[in-house]
């Protein structure tokens, strides 16, 4: 599964929330059952790439693949 490099783009700073994953955090995507799909209006879900830990919906746009 592919990895991303959290680092918040003005709409993740303006629209943050408690479920916001903290800058440089390393996520990937995932999809919860019943939600709209991922890239829905350039946003997805998100969740921690080492614990699973999930977070909120993110903009597309705060997301840079991990080398």
């Amino acid at each position: 599964m592919k990895k991303y490099i959290f680092e918040p783009c003005p709409w993740d700073r303006l629209f943050a929330h408690s479920l916001t994953p903290p800058a440089g955090t390393v996520v990937r995507k995932f999809q919860p059952w019943g939600c709209p799909k991922n890239g829905t209006m350039k946003h997805c879900y998100v969740q921690n790439a080492d614990t699973g830990e999930k977070y909120g919906l993110v903009h597309m746009g705060s997301l840079t693949p991990k080398p």
